[in-house]
Order: C-alpha cells, then structure tokens, then sequence
C-alpha cells in the first residue's frame, strides 16, 4: 500500500511500447471524439431553443395577464356568450403557458443530460488514453532474450479490472444520482435534490477517474474531487432556477403595470366617453348645466350604494318623462325604488321597470293595473300600500283602480311614501355586505379610470379632428387611389396565376393550345410530352387497367405544379419579387442609417429585462454570495466563541484575530511567523511503499521513487 502526505493527483508515464490489445483500446476513442461534436452540436441547439422558449414564456405569461384582466373588465352589459368567450380566452391562454411551461422544463432537463452525457464522453476518452499511455507492460530482457518471448499480459489483466471498477463507480455514481434526486425532492425540495444528486453524480464520476489512475487512494481522492464538483455544478443549476424565478417575478410585476395602464386606459376612456354623452342627453332632458349638475349628484349616489352609475342613469331616463321638472323630486324616488329593489332583491332591469311606472303614472295622470302590477310582480306591494293609505279594503282598492277613481299622482306619492318608510336604509344595509362593498369599490375604481379616460379623451380630440380632415380631404384621396391601385395589382396577379394553372389544365387534360408567350419553349415540350402520357393512360384506363388511372391523376397534379413554377418564374412575378426585395433591403438600410435609436430601445428593455440577481447587487450577486458568505463566517465565529470551535483533526489557518478554539493534548499551534517560515520551506513528502505485486522489471524501491518524483512535480506545479 502507497502513502502520500499532501493531496495531489499523481501520473507515471512509461515509454510508449503498447502491446495489440492497448493499440486497440485507443483506436476506439474514435468512436467518443465523434460523438463530442455530434453533442456539442445538439447542446448548442438546446441552448438555443431554451432561450428561445424564455421569451416564448414571457410573451405567454403577459398574454395571459391580458386575458384574465379583459375577462374581470367585463360589466353587466355584455352577453353571457361573450363572456363565455373572454373565459375561454383566458383559460386557452393558461393551458398555452402551462405547455409551454413543460416544454421548456423538458429542454432544460434535456441540457443537463446532454451536458452530463458530454462531460461522460471527455471523460472515457480521458481514462482511456491514460490507461493506454501507462496501462503498457514494458519487459526490461537482456539482449540476448529470444525476440519471440510471449508478451506479458499483467498490465493488460490490471487494466481490464481498473477500467471494470471506474464503469462499476460511474454506474453506481449514475443510480444513486437518480435515486437522490427523487427521494431527497420529495423530502426536501427540487434544490436539495438538484445540490444532493449532482454530487453523487459527481463523486461516481470522480471516483470512476480516480480508479483508472490509481485504484485506492485514487478512488477516494476522486469521489471528494469529483463530488465537490458535482455540487458545484448543482448549486450552479439551483442558482439558473432561482434567478430565473426572480427575473420572471419583476417582469411579471413590470407587465402588471404596463397591463394595467393600458386597462384603465381603454376602460376610463370608454367611461368618459359615455359620460360625455349622458351629459348631452340629460342637458337636453333636465335643461343647460341641470343636467351636469345631476350626473355629478348621481355619481356621488352610485358611490355610496350598490348600485352602478350606468343602472342609475338608465333609471333617471325613465324617470325624466315624469320628473323632468324637478330632479330632486328624481333623485328621492330613485332612493326609494332603490331600498325597495334592494329590500325585495330587485335586479337593475327591475328597478328601472318599477321607475318607468312611475312615470308613467305621473305624466298620465291614472294607476292603471298595468302600472301598479309592475310593483306587485317584484314583490313591492303596492296595493297593500295604498289600502293603508287611503282607509280601505284591497278589494276596494282593486275596484277603484278598474274605475279609474285613483289619479296617477296621488299613487305616485302613496308608493313613494309606503316605500321610504317600509324599505328605507335597504341600500345602506345592503351596502356593507359583500356584494355591495364591491359595488362600491367598482364605482371608485370607474372614477379613478375616467379621470385617466377624461384627460385622455380631451387631448386625443385634437389628433383625432386633424385626422379626419387629413383623410377626408386630399390626403384620403390620394390615400384612396394608390389603394385602388393596389387592388388592381393584386388581382392582376391572382388572375395571372389562375390563368397558368388553367391553360396548364386544358393543355394536359383537353390538348388545348396555351396562350402564346405564357409558358416558354421548354414548359410548352413539358406540357405536350405530358398530354401524349395522358392520351396513352386514358386509353389503357378504357382498357380496364386501374393503373392507368393513378398516372392520369398523377398527371393532373404534375400540371398543377408545373402551372406554379411557371407562375413564380414569370416576368409579372419576379417584377414583384424584386419590388418587395427593395422594399427590405431600403428599411434595413434606413434603420442603419437613421433608426438606431428606434431598434435600440427594444434592444435596451429587452437587455434590462434579462438582467437577474447578479445585477447591482442583489443577494445571488458575486457581492451578495461575499457579504452572505462574510456574514456567515461572522456569525459562526460568535457562536464559536461562546461555545469554543473544537479543532482535533487540525486548522491550516486561523481565519481573523480573536478567533476561539478548544485545543487538545498532544496538538500543536504555531506563531503566524512560524507558520511563514514552514509555508516557504514547502511541504514534506513521504512515500512508502509496501505490499504490491508489480510486474517483472519494477523493484517497490524504484516505484517508490517515480511517485515521489511525481508528486516533487506536482507540488512545484503549484498543486496542493
């Protein structure tokens, strides 16, 4: 057993003399240089397409913001079938970034596996080649040893087994790798199982490598290596998640905002639109400025109930007929049919069907049946309201409405009585509850976006007025002329290829001659050598061969795409080619000369947005790791210095002053100047060497001493 006192990796060459058996060995690492290419080419493709796909997931996750707020924006007045829609809108949207979602995590997945599978083939080629430069029995035989001795195949059997054991590490490494990776997930989460499985994959690699330079201490010493490695690469995939979840968080929020303006945009200034119009209406019902000051006291009404503004001026309409003389008189009655709805669980339609009764009753002059059964029908009774009123029997009440004996005011006002005083407060009550405190939020958020819509709408004026004159006038007919023009073009052209594929028809199908000039000399022969097939395939299907049927249908699709070529190949359409490849070729050049700033500032977000916690900072930043790392060690260094840090296996280096440690018999501690004077003088190597079987040629001593060279060589190196 060999013995070596610092840690360093340890390689002896001996002189390229390999039997047959290790010449092939190394001929087969063709087979994983040729994979090495093949894979780095599907990894870049990989790569490729996960980035890619992480904007794909952006585009996705904003589509959806958009739908879910179109879909919440809806109000009463749309229909169940367009919700229906704007649902399904939503719901598509959430199934597009849920695939997506998988998708992406399935090329991520299959990143590390090509990397892995990569980082395997390097290292085959690796062990290989090592095996194959050191792996060799060189025979020291005298020179008068006959030429013809058999080979010794020692080294051979020595490397078969060591190239057994690295294949048995890496296959345990690769299985207890997956295993980790769902148990410790499962306990622990997707990180642990990530950091805990790479390292075991790590480790078997590592101990695969070791045991094909050194079986033992190679082993080992490359199981640590390796597996410090593994967790390396693990913390590098945990910190790619986290960082990614980070990135998708803010940009997420930053996509709230942008949706959100944009939302309140559209809905304000659909508000403020309508707005603009129920003033002129009701300026024109109520009388100038009345009507203005109405809406604003309905507006406030809207706020403080749970009824929505558009329902109260859709009430205020019907009342107007009766009550456009006195919009006080408007308002109180619309606060009693409102406790009354409220009271009874009146819907909108049915509180703005009770106030068209009582206009009706009012501007008519009579309470008719018809009026009052609009009241009883939603369960407002009205009939027992009047009975009180007026001292008599419902049947009574009943007999007097059939003869008209009841005028249409004095019920306006008994109903108007009976309801404040039976439901008065309903609103207020109904809005502290649930429903009505959303009401009220939705009417204070409709403010809110009116006023955006407002502002809006009154600077848009402007552009949209010298629109209307820019377009209206000679601009639109220029504008309308070059669009004639346009369609002329288009359907010169689909009448062009109709026209090819028509003649192209008749010639093959029907023998008709083609227009002169359309078709050249050779797409002529083509067409006529086509006919003189179909003629012959037409006569052989009369004949009864059902072959000659697929070639005549063969025929027909040959002259359906011969017409094509044709067509693209013409004068008319390579005309139109070329226009379009000027087209490009004057924006491309015209972004370069003039529109940098304008490509720029996409460019510029889109860089922004692809900034993560690395960026200025933050707590994954290399600063971030330092000061974490720093805090760390500061706080481990309070919590040794209370308890004491028990240093029995050693401490190359005391970290800061004040540093607090138990210390045990036997150990030894040495001055910081000490410590310089034996650092400078370097380490000490001791190799023994006892109880191997070597081949023939090779004393233990001169074993001893290669490695000791070796190990000189490497520590001079720099190696530790």
């Amino acid at each position: 057993m060999s013995t070596v006192g610092v840690d360093a990796t340890i390689a002896l060459s001996v002189r390229d003399n390999l039997s047959e058996a290790i010449v092939g060995m190394r001929n087969s690492l063709t087979a994983f240089r040729t994979d090495i290419p093949r894979l780095q080419e599907e990894l870049d493709r990989l790569n490729a397409t996960r980035v890619q796909m992480r904007m794909d997931l952006s585009q996705a996750r904003r589509e959806v913001q958009l739908a879910q707020r179109a879909f919440e924006a809806l109000g009463d007045s749309v229909s169940e079938a367009e919700r229906q829609a704007a649902e399904a809108d939503w719901r598509t949207a959430e199934e597009n970034l849920q695939n997506l979602q998988q998708q992406y995590d399935l090329v991520s997945r299959q990143v590390r596996q090509t990397t892995r599978d990569m980082e395997n083939a390097s290292g085959a080629i690796r062990r290989n080649e090592n095996r194959a430069d050191n792996g060799g029995d060189q025979r020291n035989d005298p020179p008068d040893n006959p030429p013809d001795d058999p080979p010794d195949t020692s080294g051979i059997g020595n490397l078969l087994s060591a190239l057994g054991q690295a294949g048995m590490y890496e296959q345990l490494g690769d299985v207890a790798s997956q295993w980790a990776n769902v148990l410790v997930t499962s306990t622990a989460g997707s990180d642990a199982g990530t950091l805990f499985s790479s390292a075991l994959s790590g480790a078997g690699s590592g101990a695969a490598i070791g045991t094909m330079i050194a079986p033992g201490i190679g082993t080992a010493v490359g199981a640590a290596l390796g597996g410090l490695t593994g967790l390396a690469g693990g913390a590098s995939q945990v910190f790619e998640s986290e960082d990614e979840a980070f990135k998708s968080y803010y940009q997420q929020l930053y996509t709230q905002g942008q949706t959100a303006g944009e939302a309140s945009l559209t809905s304000g200034s659909a508000t403020a639109a309508q707005r603009e119009l129920d003033a002129i209406a009701f300026n024109q019902l109520l009388g100038s400025g009345t009507g203005d000051t109405y809406l604003s006291d309905l507006r406030k009404l809207a706020a403080k109930t749970p009824m929505e503004y558009g329902d109260l001026t859709q009430m205020s309409q019907a009342l107007a007929t009766g009550f456009g003389d006195s919009p006080e008189r408007m308002l109180e009655l619309m606060s009693a049919i409102g406790d009354a709805g409220s009271a009874v669980g009146g819907t909108a339609s049915d509180m703005t069907a009770m106030s068209q009764a009582m206009s009706r009753m009012q501007s008519s002059g009579k309470a008719t049946l018809e009026y009052l059964n609009i009241f009883q029908d939603r369960g407002v009774d009205v009939i027992g309201m009047l009975s009180e009123a007026l001292g008599k029997t419902q049947g009574e009440i009943y007999d007097m409405i059939s003869k008209g004996e009841i005028k249409g005011q004095t019920a306006v006002d008994v109903i108007q009585a009976g309801m404040e005083a039976k439901y008065g407060g309903a609103m207020e009550t109904m809005s502290q509850t649930f429903e009505g405190l959303t009401s009220t939020l939705s009417d204070i958020m409709a403010e809110l976006d009116a006023a955006r819509g407002e502002g809006y709408n009154a600077e848009r004026k402007a552009g949209i007025q010298a629109e209307s004159e820019a377009y209206g006038g000679a601009l639109g007919e220029a504008m309308a002329n070059i669009n004639r023009i346009s369609g002329e073009n288009q359907a010169y052209l689909d009448n062009l290829s109709e026209q090819y594929s028509r003649e192209a028809l008749s010639a093959v199908l029907l023998g008709e001659k083609t227009t002169p000039g359309l078709f050249n000399d050779e797409q002529a022969a083509e067409l006529k050598e086509m006919r003189d097939e179909f003629l012959q395939a037409s006569s052989d299907y009369e004949s009864g061969s059902q072959e000659a049927g697929l070639i005549m249908e063969s025929l027909q699709k040959e002259a359906e795409t011969l017409a094509t070529i044709s067509y693209e190949s013409s004068a008319a359409y390579q005309k139109v080619q070329d226009t379009e490849l000027d087209l490009i070729s004057a924006i491309r050049e015209n972004t370069a000369a003039l529109g940098r700033t304008a490509w720029m500032s996409d460019y510029r977000m889109q860089q922004e947005q692809s900034k993560g916690q690395g960026y200025k900072g933050g707590p994954l930043s290399l600063m971030g790791m330092w000061n974490n790392y720093h805090d760390n060690v500061q706080e481990r260094a309070q919590a040794e210095t209370r308890s004491g840090y028990h240093a029995a296996f050693g401490l190359n280096r005391v970290p800061y002053d004040g540093y607090a440690a138990v210390l045990h018999q036997g150990e030894r501690v040495l001055t910081a100047r000490e410590a310089r004077v034996q650092d400078a003088a370097g380490p000490s190597v001791s190799v023994t060497v006892t109880g191997n079987q070597f081949g023939s040629g090779s004393s233990p001593e001169e074993i001893g001493a290669a490695i000791a060279d070796a190990v000189a060589r490497k520590l001079a190196a720099g190696v530790r």
